[in-house]
Protein backbone atom coordinates (compact mmCIF):
# COMPACT_ATOMS: atom_id res chain seq x y z
CA UNK A 1 0.00 0.00 0.00
CA UNK A 2 2.87 2.53 1.45
CA UNK A 3 4.45 1.76 -1.95
CA UNK A 4 1.37 2.85 -4.33
CA UNK A 5 1.47 6.09 -2.77
CA UNK A 6 4.72 6.19 -3.52
CA UNK A 7 4.14 5.62 -7.22
CA UNK A 8 1.48 8.01 -7.28
CA UNK A 9 2.94 11.12 -5.31
CA UNK A 10 5.93 10.68 -7.88
CA UNK A 11 3.68 10.99 -10.58
CA UNK A 12 2.09 13.84 -8.82
CA UNK A 13 5.19 15.64 -8.73
CA UNK A 14 6.36 14.92 -12.48
CA UNK A 15 3.18 16.17 -13.60
CA UNK A 16 3.51 19.27 -11.50
CA UNK A 17 6.74 19.90 -12.91
CA UNK A 18 5.71 19.32 -16.71
CA UNK A 19 3.06 21.85 -16.12
CA UNK A 20 5.38 24.37 -14.81
CA UNK A 21 7.59 23.89 -17.65
CA UNK A 22 5.40 24.40 -20.45
CA UNK A 23 6.48 27.15 -22.32
CA UNK A 24 3.74 29.84 -23.08
CA UNK A 25 2.60 30.33 -26.55
CA UNK A 26 3.06 33.81 -27.78
CA UNK A 27 0.50 35.28 -30.72
CA UNK A 28 2.08 36.65 -33.29
CA UNK A 29 3.10 40.51 -33.12
CA UNK A 30 5.95 43.24 -33.56
CA UNK A 31 7.28 45.55 -32.24
CA UNK A 32 9.46 48.53 -33.84
CA UNK A 33 11.63 51.10 -31.46
CA UNK A 34 14.73 54.22 -31.76
CA UNK A 35 17.11 54.33 -29.10
CA UNK A 36 15.69 57.94 -29.62
CA UNK A 37 13.09 59.99 -31.11
CA UNK A 38 14.17 63.33 -30.77
CA UNK A 39 18.17 64.06 -31.56
CA UNK A 40 20.74 66.55 -33.33
CA UNK A 41 21.71 66.24 -36.74
CA UNK A 42 25.43 64.00 -36.66
CA UNK A 43 23.65 61.75 -33.77
CA UNK A 44 23.24 58.30 -34.81
CA UNK A 45 19.41 56.26 -34.14
CA UNK A 46 19.25 52.67 -34.01
CA UNK A 47 15.70 50.83 -35.12
CA UNK A 48 15.00 47.93 -33.66
CA UNK A 49 12.10 45.67 -35.17
CA UNK A 50 11.14 42.46 -32.99
CA UNK A 51 8.99 40.10 -34.28
CA UNK A 52 7.28 37.19 -32.84
CA UNK A 53 5.78 34.54 -35.04
CA UNK A 54 6.06 30.98 -37.02
CA UNK A 55 6.93 33.08 -40.07
CA UNK A 56 7.17 36.31 -41.18
CA UNK A 57 8.48 38.55 -44.87
CA UNK A 58 9.28 42.16 -43.58
CA UNK A 59 11.27 45.05 -44.33
CA UNK A 60 12.26 48.55 -42.55
CA UNK A 61 12.53 50.77 -45.15
CA UNK A 62 12.28 55.15 -45.40
CA UNK A 63 15.02 57.77 -45.68
CA UNK A 64 17.67 55.52 -47.37
CA UNK A 65 17.42 52.76 -45.08
CA UNK A 66 16.56 49.00 -47.11
CA UNK A 67 16.33 46.20 -44.45
CA UNK A 68 14.92 42.77 -45.30
CA UNK A 69 13.54 40.48 -42.26
CA UNK A 70 12.46 37.35 -43.65
CA UNK A 71 11.94 34.03 -41.85
CA UNK A 72 10.21 30.61 -41.72
CA UNK A 73 9.15 28.10 -39.57
CA UNK A 74 11.83 26.46 -37.58
CA UNK A 75 11.10 22.56 -37.23
CA UNK A 76 13.28 22.47 -33.92
CA UNK A 77 11.31 25.06 -32.19
CA UNK A 78 7.78 24.23 -31.73
CA UNK A 79 5.38 28.15 -31.44
CA UNK A 80 6.29 31.16 -32.37
CA UNK A 81 9.89 32.25 -32.38
CA UNK A 82 10.91 35.90 -31.47
CA UNK A 83 13.99 37.27 -33.36
CA UNK A 84 15.59 40.95 -33.53
CA UNK A 85 16.93 42.99 -36.47
CA UNK A 86 18.71 46.56 -36.02
CA UNK A 87 19.66 49.22 -38.68
CA UNK A 88 21.64 52.53 -37.69
CA UNK A 89 20.59 55.98 -39.24
CA UNK A 90 22.91 59.17 -39.07
CA UNK A 91 20.91 62.51 -40.25
CA UNK A 92 23.22 65.14 -41.44
CA UNK A 93 20.58 67.84 -41.58
CA UNK A 94 17.88 68.55 -39.60
CA UNK A 95 14.12 67.67 -40.12
CA UNK A 96 11.47 65.04 -39.48
CA UNK A 97 12.26 61.27 -40.76
CA UNK A 98 9.97 59.11 -41.10
CA UNK A 99 11.13 55.17 -41.06
CA UNK A 100 8.45 51.77 -41.58
CA UNK A 101 8.37 48.02 -41.04
CA UNK A 102 6.00 46.50 -42.76
CA UNK A 103 5.13 43.43 -44.40
CA UNK A 104 3.26 39.87 -42.72
CA UNK A 105 3.95 37.37 -40.11
CA UNK A 106 2.21 34.31 -39.72
CA UNK A 107 0.91 32.68 -36.26
CA UNK A 108 2.51 29.30 -35.93
CA UNK A 109 -0.64 27.99 -34.36
CA UNK A 110 -3.37 29.27 -36.37
CA UNK A 111 -1.21 29.76 -39.92
CA UNK A 112 -2.95 32.35 -40.44
CA UNK A 113 -0.57 35.52 -42.33
CA UNK A 114 -1.37 39.15 -41.25
CA UNK A 115 -0.58 42.36 -43.05
CA UNK A 116 1.05 44.56 -40.45
CA UNK A 117 2.64 48.49 -40.61
CA UNK A 118 4.49 49.67 -38.12
CA UNK A 119 6.16 53.43 -38.87
CA UNK A 120 8.29 55.87 -36.72
CA UNK A 121 9.72 59.43 -36.48
CA UNK A 122 12.52 60.39 -35.71
CA UNK A 123 12.73 64.27 -35.09
CA UNK A 124 16.41 65.66 -35.66
CA UNK A 125 17.57 69.30 -34.59
CA UNK A 126 19.97 71.29 -35.46
CA UNK A 127 23.34 71.28 -33.93
CA UNK A 128 24.01 73.45 -30.40
CA UNK A 129 25.77 76.15 -31.70
CA UNK A 130 28.77 76.83 -29.42
CA UNK A 131 30.49 80.16 -29.00
CA UNK A 132 29.50 83.93 -27.40
CA UNK A 133 28.49 85.31 -24.29
CA UNK A 134 25.24 86.59 -24.80
CA UNK A 135 22.74 83.65 -23.46
CA UNK A 136 19.91 85.10 -26.07
CA UNK A 137 22.00 84.47 -29.27
CA UNK A 138 21.11 82.30 -32.26
CA UNK A 139 21.98 79.59 -30.86
CA UNK A 140 20.04 76.25 -30.19
CA UNK A 141 19.10 76.41 -26.16
CA UNK A 142 20.34 73.04 -25.93
CA UNK A 143 16.49 71.53 -25.58
CA UNK A 144 16.11 68.74 -28.35
CA UNK A 145 12.44 69.43 -28.36
CA UNK A 146 12.88 73.15 -28.93
CA UNK A 147 13.25 74.70 -32.17
CA UNK A 148 16.12 77.08 -33.34
CA UNK A 149 15.58 80.44 -31.10
CA UNK A 150 18.20 82.30 -32.96
CA UNK A 151 15.33 84.55 -33.79
CA UNK A 152 14.13 84.80 -30.45
CA UNK A 153 14.55 88.89 -29.61
CA UNK A 154 17.18 90.01 -27.26
CA UNK A 155 16.58 90.10 -22.86
CA UNK A 156 18.19 93.45 -23.38
CA UNK A 157 14.72 95.39 -23.91
CA UNK A 158 13.05 94.32 -20.51
CA UNK A 159 9.73 95.88 -21.73
CA UNK A 160 8.76 93.52 -24.33
CA UNK A 161 8.04 89.93 -23.95
CA UNK A 162 10.35 87.37 -24.79
CA UNK A 163 8.95 85.82 -28.02
CA UNK A 164 9.61 82.13 -28.73
CA UNK A 165 9.42 81.40 -32.58
CA UNK A 166 8.78 78.33 -33.99
CA UNK A 167 8.46 76.59 -36.97
CA UNK A 168 5.71 73.80 -38.29
CA UNK A 169 7.52 70.50 -38.75
CA UNK A 170 4.08 69.58 -40.77
CA UNK A 171 5.90 67.69 -43.76
CA UNK A 172 3.12 65.62 -45.08
CA UNK A 173 1.31 65.46 -48.44
CA UNK A 174 -2.38 66.64 -48.43
CA UNK A 175 -2.74 65.29 -52.17
CA UNK A 176 -1.21 62.22 -54.60
CA UNK A 177 -1.69 61.49 -57.72
CA UNK A 178 -0.26 60.34 -61.47
CA UNK A 179 -2.08 61.27 -64.72
CA UNK A 180 -1.74 57.69 -65.81
CA UNK A 181 -2.51 54.58 -64.58
CA UNK A 182 -4.04 54.15 -60.68
CA UNK A 183 -1.92 54.51 -57.30
CA UNK A 184 -2.01 51.25 -55.20
CA UNK A 185 -2.81 51.09 -52.48
CA UNK A 186 -4.86 54.53 -52.34
CA UNK A 187 -3.36 57.30 -50.99
CA UNK A 188 -3.03 57.99 -47.28
CA UNK A 189 -0.79 60.89 -45.72
CA UNK A 190 0.57 57.94 -43.52
CA UNK A 191 1.64 55.86 -46.47
CA UNK A 192 4.92 56.46 -48.05
CA UNK A 193 5.09 53.82 -50.61
CA UNK A 194 3.02 53.34 -53.97
CA UNK A 195 3.15 51.30 -57.29
CA UNK A 196 0.55 52.11 -60.78
CA UNK A 197 -1.56 49.96 -62.05
CA UNK A 198 -2.28 50.29 -65.58
CA UNK A 199 -5.34 49.12 -67.63
CA UNK A 200 -4.93 47.24 -70.95
CA UNK A 201 -5.63 50.77 -72.66
CA UNK A 202 -2.06 52.25 -71.88
CA UNK A 203 0.53 50.64 -73.65
CA UNK A 204 3.60 50.91 -71.14
CA UNK A 205 6.14 50.10 -74.13
CA UNK A 206 5.29 53.14 -75.87
CA UNK A 207 4.81 55.09 -72.25
CA UNK A 208 7.67 57.41 -72.11
CA UNK A 209 6.70 59.96 -69.26
CA UNK A 210 4.04 60.11 -66.12
CA UNK A 211 2.99 63.05 -64.78
CA UNK A 212 2.81 63.26 -60.88
CA UNK A 213 1.00 65.75 -58.88
CA UNK A 214 1.38 66.36 -54.79
CA UNK A 215 -0.04 69.01 -52.56
CA UNK A 216 1.41 69.30 -49.00
CA UNK A 217 -0.69 69.93 -45.82
CA UNK A 218 1.38 73.00 -44.43
CA UNK A 219 1.35 75.53 -46.92
CA UNK A 220 5.03 76.67 -45.95
CA UNK A 221 6.09 73.32 -46.98
CA UNK A 222 7.95 72.78 -50.17
CA UNK A 223 7.09 69.46 -52.82
CA UNK A 224 9.73 68.31 -55.04
CA UNK A 225 9.72 65.66 -57.78
CA UNK A 226 6.35 66.32 -59.21
CA UNK A 227 5.45 67.41 -62.87
CA UNK A 228 6.34 65.27 -65.88
CA UNK A 229 8.84 62.55 -64.92
CA UNK A 230 10.81 60.61 -67.51
CA UNK A 231 10.37 56.68 -67.68
CA UNK A 232 13.06 54.47 -68.41
CA UNK A 233 12.74 50.51 -69.24
CA UNK A 234 12.48 48.16 -65.77
CA UNK A 235 11.84 50.03 -62.67
CA UNK A 236 11.88 53.84 -61.95
CA UNK A 237 11.88 54.94 -58.17
CA UNK A 238 9.81 58.22 -58.41
CA UNK A 239 10.52 60.38 -54.96
CA UNK A 240 8.77 63.12 -54.15
CA UNK A 241 10.04 65.30 -50.97
CA UNK A 242 8.02 67.08 -48.89
CA UNK A 243 10.04 69.44 -47.00
CA UNK A 244 8.69 70.80 -43.78
CA UNK A 245 9.51 75.15 -42.70
CA UNK A 246 11.60 73.75 -39.96
CA UNK A 247 13.44 71.67 -42.58
CA UNK A 248 12.12 68.09 -41.64
CA UNK A 249 11.83 66.01 -45.18
CA UNK A 250 8.98 63.10 -45.62
CA UNK A 251 9.87 61.55 -49.27
CA UNK A 252 6.86 59.40 -50.75
CA UNK A 253 8.25 57.20 -53.09
CA UNK A 254 6.30 55.57 -56.25
CA UNK A 255 6.89 52.67 -58.54
CA UNK A 256 6.59 52.68 -62.25
CA UNK A 257 7.67 49.59 -63.75
CA UNK A 258 7.81 49.66 -67.35
CA UNK A 259 8.92 46.58 -69.12
CA UNK A 260 11.32 46.51 -71.91
CA UNK A 261 10.65 45.91 -75.67
CA UNK A 262 10.87 42.33 -77.02
CA UNK A 263 13.08 42.15 -80.17
CA UNK A 264 12.90 39.21 -82.87
CA UNK A 265 15.64 37.51 -81.27
CA UNK A 266 13.86 37.27 -77.90
CA UNK A 267 10.75 35.87 -79.36
CA UNK A 268 11.73 32.21 -78.73
CA UNK A 269 9.68 29.41 -77.41
CA UNK A 270 10.52 28.06 -74.31
CA UNK A 271 8.72 24.16 -73.96
CA UNK A 272 6.41 23.37 -76.39
CA UNK A 273 4.11 19.81 -75.35
CA UNK A 274 2.52 17.88 -77.63
CA UNK A 275 -0.48 15.30 -76.75
CA UNK A 276 -2.08 12.94 -79.43
CA UNK A 277 -5.59 11.89 -78.84
CA UNK A 278 -7.08 9.08 -80.12
CA UNK A 279 -10.64 7.72 -81.49
CA UNK A 280 -11.79 7.29 -77.65
CA UNK A 281 -10.27 10.87 -76.05
CA UNK A 282 -7.92 9.24 -74.89
CA UNK A 283 -3.93 11.40 -74.71
CA UNK A 284 -1.30 10.13 -76.05
CA UNK A 285 2.15 11.81 -75.34
CA UNK A 286 3.89 12.65 -78.59
CA UNK A 287 7.73 12.20 -78.04
CA UNK A 288 9.67 15.39 -79.34
CA UNK A 289 12.24 17.27 -78.37
CA UNK A 290 12.41 21.37 -79.43
CA UNK A 291 15.36 23.37 -80.47
CA UNK A 292 14.56 27.37 -79.69
CA UNK A 293 16.66 27.77 -82.86
CA UNK A 294 14.65 25.32 -84.91
CA UNK A 295 11.66 26.37 -86.35
CA UNK A 296 10.57 23.73 -88.70
CA UNK A 297 9.56 20.19 -87.78
CA UNK A 298 8.69 16.96 -89.53
CA UNK A 299 6.59 14.49 -87.27
CA UNK A 300 4.44 10.98 -88.02
CA UNK A 301 1.77 9.69 -85.90
CA UNK A 302 -0.10 6.50 -85.69
CA UNK A 303 -3.33 6.46 -87.75
CA UNK A 304 -4.69 6.00 -84.57
CA UNK A 305 -4.10 9.56 -83.06
CA UNK A 306 -7.02 12.18 -84.45
CA UNK A 307 -6.30 15.00 -83.19
CA UNK A 308 -3.69 16.83 -81.58
CA UNK A 309 -3.03 18.96 -78.51
CA UNK A 310 -0.85 22.11 -78.41
CA UNK A 311 1.07 23.82 -75.54
CA UNK A 312 3.71 26.08 -75.84
CA UNK A 313 5.13 28.63 -73.53
CA UNK A 314 7.98 31.00 -73.80
CA UNK A 315 10.40 33.00 -71.43
CA UNK A 316 8.72 35.93 -71.48
CA UNK A 317 4.77 36.08 -70.37
CA UNK A 318 3.89 38.97 -72.11
CA UNK A 319 4.43 37.43 -75.65
CA UNK A 320 1.48 36.90 -77.71
CA UNK A 321 0.95 33.15 -78.63
CA UNK A 322 -1.24 32.38 -81.83
CA UNK A 323 -1.49 28.19 -83.26
CA UNK A 324 -2.70 28.16 -86.97
CA UNK A 325 -4.13 25.00 -88.52
CA UNK A 326 -6.76 22.65 -87.28
CA UNK A 327 -6.46 20.58 -83.83
CA UNK A 328 -8.04 17.66 -86.11
CA UNK A 329 -5.75 14.90 -87.97
CA UNK A 330 -6.45 14.07 -91.20
CA UNK A 331 -4.71 10.74 -92.79
CA UNK A 332 -1.54 12.34 -94.47
CA UNK A 333 0.22 15.85 -94.34
CA UNK A 334 -0.98 18.23 -92.03
CA UNK A 335 0.50 21.78 -90.97
CA UNK A 336 -0.07 23.60 -87.99
CA UNK A 337 2.12 27.08 -87.01
CA UNK A 338 2.63 28.98 -84.14
CA UNK A 339 3.46 32.26 -84.68
CA UNK A 340 5.03 34.31 -81.59
CA UNK A 341 4.43 37.84 -81.86
CA UNK A 342 6.52 41.26 -79.80
CA UNK A 343 3.79 42.55 -77.62
CA UNK A 344 5.92 46.25 -78.17
CA UNK A 345 5.53 45.82 -81.56
CA UNK A 346 2.95 43.47 -83.39
CA UNK A 347 5.36 44.13 -87.38
CA UNK A 348 7.65 41.56 -85.07
CA UNK A 349 6.94 38.12 -85.45
CA UNK A 350 8.41 34.29 -85.22
CA UNK A 351 7.18 31.23 -86.55
CA UNK A 352 7.33 28.08 -85.69
CA UNK A 353 5.81 25.30 -88.27
CA UNK A 354 4.48 21.48 -87.40
CA UNK A 355 4.52 19.19 -90.25
CA UNK A 356 2.89 16.19 -88.74
CA UNK A 357 1.89 12.79 -91.30
CA UNK A 358 -0.76 10.56 -89.97
CA UNK A 359 -0.35 7.66 -91.12
CA UNK A 360 -3.09 5.78 -93.28
CA UNK A 361 -5.16 3.04 -91.76
CA UNK A 362 -4.36 -0.62 -91.86
CA UNK A 363 -6.22 -2.52 -94.88
CA UNK A 364 -7.75 -5.36 -94.13
CA UNK A 365 -8.22 -8.83 -96.42
CA UNK A 366 -11.46 -8.06 -98.22
CA UNK A 367 -11.74 -12.01 -99.39
CA UNK A 368 -12.36 -12.12 -95.76
CA UNK A 369 -15.95 -13.65 -95.24
CA UNK A 370 -18.24 -12.21 -92.17
CA UNK A 371 -19.91 -14.82 -90.42
CA UNK A 372 -22.92 -12.92 -91.42
CA UNK A 373 -21.92 -13.24 -95.31
CA UNK A 374 -21.58 -17.32 -94.58
CA UNK A 375 -24.81 -17.17 -92.78
CA UNK A 376 -27.12 -15.90 -95.58
CA UNK A 377 -24.64 -17.77 -98.18
CA UNK A 378 -25.44 -21.26 -95.93
CA UNK A 379 -29.35 -20.28 -96.01
CA UNK A 380 -29.20 -18.96 -100.00
CA UNK A 381 -27.51 -22.83 -100.70
CA UNK A 382 -30.09 -24.64 -98.75
CA UNK A 383 -32.87 -23.00 -100.83
CA UNK A 384 -31.41 -23.45 -104.48
CA UNK A 385 -30.35 -27.31 -102.77
CA UNK A 386 -34.37 -28.10 -102.00
CA UNK A 387 -35.08 -26.31 -104.98
CA UNK A 388 -33.12 -28.74 -107.36
CA UNK A 389 -34.15 -31.55 -105.35
CA UNK A 390 -37.84 -30.71 -106.49
CA UNK A 391 -37.00 -30.50 -109.43
CA UNK A 392 -34.77 -33.22 -110.09
CA UNK A 393 -38.15 -35.42 -108.37
CA UNK A 394 -40.53 -33.98 -110.79
CA UNK A 395 -37.97 -34.87 -113.83
CA UNK A 396 -37.49 -38.47 -112.57
CA UNK A 397 -41.29 -39.32 -111.96
CA UNK A 398 -42.22 -37.55 -115.41
CA UNK A 399 -39.88 -39.14 -117.34
CA UNK A 400 -41.28 -42.99 -115.39
CA UNK A 401 -44.61 -42.10 -116.92
CA UNK A 402 -43.44 -41.20 -120.30
CA UNK A 403 -41.08 -44.26 -120.66
CA UNK A 404 -44.12 -46.79 -121.52
CA UNK A 405 -44.80 -44.25 -124.72
CA UNK A 406 -41.45 -43.93 -126.18
CA UNK A 407 -40.85 -45.46 -129.75
CA UNK A 408 -38.01 -44.73 -132.63
CA UNK A 409 -38.73 -43.08 -135.64
CA UNK A 410 -37.80 -46.35 -137.33
CA UNK A 411 -40.31 -47.96 -135.91
CA UNK A 412 -42.51 -45.77 -136.94
CA UNK A 413 -41.81 -46.66 -140.75
CA UNK A 414 -42.16 -50.19 -139.71
CA UNK A 415 -45.70 -50.42 -137.94
CA UNK A 416 -48.34 -49.94 -140.73
CA UNK A 417 -51.26 -47.77 -139.97
CA UNK A 418 -54.00 -50.00 -138.07
CA UNK A 419 -57.93 -48.83 -138.82
CA UNK A 420 -60.08 -48.92 -136.42
CA UNK A 421 -61.76 -52.09 -137.49
CA UNK A 422 -58.38 -53.71 -137.40
CA UNK A 423 -57.48 -52.94 -133.93
CA UNK A 424 -61.47 -53.33 -132.70
CA UNK A 425 -60.92 -57.64 -134.28
CA UNK A 426 -57.72 -57.99 -132.46
CA UNK A 427 -59.44 -56.86 -129.23
CA UNK A 428 -62.63 -59.17 -129.67
CA UNK A 429 -60.13 -62.18 -130.72
CA UNK A 430 -61.73 -62.45 -134.07
CA UNK A 431 -57.92 -62.18 -136.10
CA UNK A 432 -56.82 -65.50 -136.66
CA UNK A 433 -53.67 -66.16 -134.63
CA UNK A 434 -51.82 -67.61 -137.12
CA UNK A 435 -48.05 -66.20 -137.94
CA UNK A 436 -46.83 -64.86 -141.40
CA UNK A 437 -43.33 -66.48 -142.02
CA UNK A 438 -42.83 -63.86 -144.85
CA UNK A 439 -40.16 -61.39 -145.29
CA UNK A 440 -40.58 -58.07 -144.38
CA UNK A 441 -39.55 -56.80 -148.02
CA UNK A 442 -42.58 -58.96 -149.68
CA UNK A 443 -45.02 -57.37 -147.32
CA UNK A 444 -43.72 -54.30 -148.38
CA UNK A 445 -43.82 -54.84 -151.53
CA UNK A 446 -47.86 -55.89 -151.28
CA UNK A 447 -48.30 -52.62 -149.60
CA UNK A 448 -47.27 -50.32 -152.47
CA UNK A 449 -49.99 -52.74 -155.03
CA UNK A 450 -52.90 -51.74 -155.85
CA UNK A 451 -54.19 -54.79 -154.66
CA UNK A 452 -53.76 -54.42 -151.26
CA UNK A 453 -55.08 -51.25 -149.40
CA UNK A 454 -52.87 -49.53 -147.03
CA UNK A 455 -55.39 -50.05 -143.78
CA UNK A 456 -54.67 -53.54 -144.21
CA UNK A 457 -52.28 -54.56 -141.23
CA UNK A 458 -51.06 -58.29 -141.42
CA UNK A 459 -51.84 -60.16 -137.99
CA UNK A 460 -48.28 -61.37 -137.94
CA UNK A 461 -46.44 -58.22 -137.80
CA UNK A 462 -48.81 -56.86 -135.55
CA UNK A 463 -48.36 -59.29 -132.56
CA UNK A 464 -44.37 -59.54 -133.50
CA UNK A 465 -44.60 -55.57 -132.62
CA UNK A 466 -46.66 -56.32 -129.19
CA UNK A 467 -45.73 -59.99 -128.39
CA UNK A 468 -43.31 -59.06 -125.53
CA UNK A 469 -44.10 -55.81 -123.67
CA UNK A 470 -40.88 -56.34 -121.44
CA UNK A 471 -38.73 -56.39 -124.89
CA UNK A 472 -40.62 -53.41 -126.17
CA UNK A 473 -39.56 -52.10 -122.76
CA UNK A 474 -35.80 -52.93 -123.66
CA UNK A 475 -36.63 -51.40 -127.01
CA UNK A 476 -37.46 -48.17 -125.95
CA UNK A 477 -34.68 -48.20 -123.60
CA UNK A 478 -32.74 -48.48 -126.53
CA UNK A 479 -34.10 -45.96 -128.85
CA UNK A 480 -33.92 -43.73 -126.33
CA UNK A 481 -29.90 -44.28 -126.21
CA UNK A 482 -30.16 -43.71 -130.31
CA UNK A 483 -32.20 -40.52 -129.67
CA UNK A 484 -35.90 -41.73 -131.12
CA UNK A 485 -38.82 -39.01 -130.93
CA UNK A 486 -41.47 -39.15 -128.34
CA UNK A 487 -44.97 -38.54 -128.03
CA UNK A 488 -47.81 -39.17 -126.07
Amino acid sequence: MKEIKKISITILIVMISLCFNITKVEAASISFSASSQNVTVGTTVTLTATVTAGAWNLSINGNGVNKKMVGNFDASYIGNKTVSESVTFTPQAPGTYTFNLKGDITDFDTEKAENVSKPITITVNPKEQSGGSNTGGSGNSGSQDKPDESNVPSESNNNKPKQEVTKSSNNSLKELSIGTGKLTPEFSRDTYEYSVEFDDTVNLYDLSEIEVSATAEDEKASVRGTGKIQLTEGENNIAINVTAENGAVRTYTIKVNKPQKVEQSALRLKTLVLNGINKNGEYQTINFDLDPETFEYNLTVPNEITAISINPTTENEDIIIETNGSDSLNEGKNKIVIILTSPSDNTITTTYTLNIERQAAIVENNDAISKEQIIYMAIAGGIVLIILIIIIVAIIKHKKKKQLYDYDEEDEEDIPFASNETIKDFENNTLSEEKTTEPIEEEKELKTTDDVAPSKLKWADFCEAYEDEEKIEDKQKKDKNKGGKRFL
